[in-house]
């Protein structure tokens, strides 16, 4: 699996972090529109393509067209959005991987693309996806945690200078937690690539992490 193509699906939520972080109230429904824009971008990159779109990337264009039309029809909430729109597009995110997880994990799509097609129906397959997908639901699950805090404790807004509640909480927990996920990713990969070596060659099953 590409880590490069995951975090790029991403990007979006990156988009409208900064952008909602920076320029504060006043500004949500441009960040919603920019995060757009880019899930746009990325969905029209896979069509053309000839790729399905990934479940992040139309996650994103779902989740900030709906962030967006309520920002702008609703200027009353602008201050509010400033401050937990991010925490409610990460919940957003979650509970979609989450819903998903039964029936395609979102890693899944991205696995496929550098996994023979003869593995892609296979339990272990699936099984391995799932564990990857879940954890990266549970990490995003304390991103809206780490972003509902800075909402609380921070406020957001053009040219506020140095803002250390903003920093750790909506950057530096949520890079750490990144972290975490891609580093779990990684070994769960190199655990079933050894797992996969050892068994075409006869030899006792490896054991995968938990």
């Amino acid at each position: 699996m590409s880590f490069l193509k995951t975090l790029s699906g991403f990007a979006p939520w990156i988009v409208f972090t900064l952008t909602a972080s920076r320029l504060g109230p006043g500004a949500v429904g441009v960040a919603c529109l920019l995060a757009l824009a880019v899930a746009v971008g990325l969905i029209a990159r896979e069509m053309i393509k000839g790729e399905s779109p990934k479940l992040l990337e139309v996650s994103a264009a779902v989740v900030f067209l709906a962030l967006g039309i309520v920002a702008f029809a609703v200027p009353g909430v602008d201050a509010f959005l400033a401050g937990y729109g991010r925490a409610l597009a990460a919940a957003a995110l979650a509970a979609i991987i989450f819903a998903t997880l039964p029936v395609m994990p979102f890693t899944e799509q991205y696995a496929r693309e550098s996994v023979p097609r003869e593995f892609w129906h296979t339990e272990r397959f699936r099984s391995i996806n799932r564990r990857i997908s879940a954890v990266w639901g549970a990490v995003i699950v304390g991103m809206a945690v780490s972003h509902t805090v800075a909402g609380t404790f921070d406020a957001p807004g053009a040219g506020a200078g140095f803002r250390p509640t903003d920093l750790v909480f909506n950057w530096v927990v949520p890079g750490l937690l990144i972290w975490a996920a891609i580093a779990f990713t990684h070994k769960t990969q190199a655990a079933a690539k050894a797992d996969h070596d050892a068994r075409a060659h006869g030899a006792p099953e490896a054991t995968s992490p938990r």
